[in-house]
């Protein structure tokens, strides 16, 4: 996990975003929230397709509560979040449901969809174990592979991940492009379209989507309020 330590601060312009990130703080921009907004700068909840076998998940499968995750591995908040969430699923992993879908922006990344289908073909190959560590390896690595060229960035950056989590490096190209892995991205994104998501990464809780949370300490507080309202009960989880 990516250390963010007190005397690291880094400022990203990117697609309208402000990501700032000071001792673990993330504060991110696009209208006035960080979240899709009215043309007048208000928040709207938009919702999510529902969760179905095709996605990959960690957590508890039977959880009231849960997280959908719509990224681009080449976003640079998208990474900025990876630690916060990897800190929620390590301490919500019993309650929650975390879901990531593909929402690669293709326009203004250009290894965004070269990404996407390297965690597919990972997940292709080795299930939703691979999926979960070339997921990770390819956000802890952003800064190292987010800069070469899509043609070039498998040869000197993917390959070497995927014989990291022990896939063989054949397989994995020709699984880069499996009609399967493509469909997947695609239906991801197409079900972020209907979403009406303008930004990454965007989260949902039981499919209704929230503002963009600025710290783990805020998006923990919203995932025990969702555990309360589901159960009944006050919860203190991920403390």
């Amino acid at each position: 996990m990516p250390d963010n330590g007190a005397s690291k601060t880094t400022i990203w312009f990117i697609i309208g975003f402000v990501i700032l990130i000071v001792g673990g703080l993330i504060v991110a921009g696009i209208y006035s929230n960080g979240t899709s907004g009215s043309p007048s700068g208000g928040f709207v909840a938009t919702n999510a397709p529902a969760i179905t076998a095709s996605d990959w998940h960690e957590g508890n499968p039977h959880a009231a509560v849960t997280v959908i995750e719509y990224g681009d591995f080449e976003c640079p908040a998208c990474g900025a979040y990876a630690p916060i969430v990897q800190q929620l699923i390590g301490n919500f992993s019993s309650t929650v449901e975390f879901v990531f879908r593909n929402f690669p922006l293709y326009q203004v990344h250009p290894d965004a969809s070269i990404s996407a289908q390297a965690a597919e073909a990972a997940g292709l190959m080795g299930g939703s174990s691979a999926y979960w560590k070339m997921n990770n390896l390819l956000y802890e690595k952003q800064d190292d592979w987010a800069t070469i060229t899509p043609d070039q960035v498998v040869s000197q950056k993917f390959d070497g991940y995927a014989q990291l989590i022990g896939l063989a490096v054949d397989t994995f190209n020709k699984d880069l492009t499996a009609s399967s892995v493509l469909a997947k991205i695609q239906n991801d994104a197409n079900g972020g379209n209907s979403a009406q998501i303008d930004h990454t990464p965007t989260f949902f809780v039981n499919l209704k989507q929230i503002p963009n949370p600025t710290s783990y300490d805020d998006f923990a507080s919203t995932l025990n309020q969702a555990l309360s309202s589901a159960t009944g009960t006050a919860s203190s989880s991920g403390n």
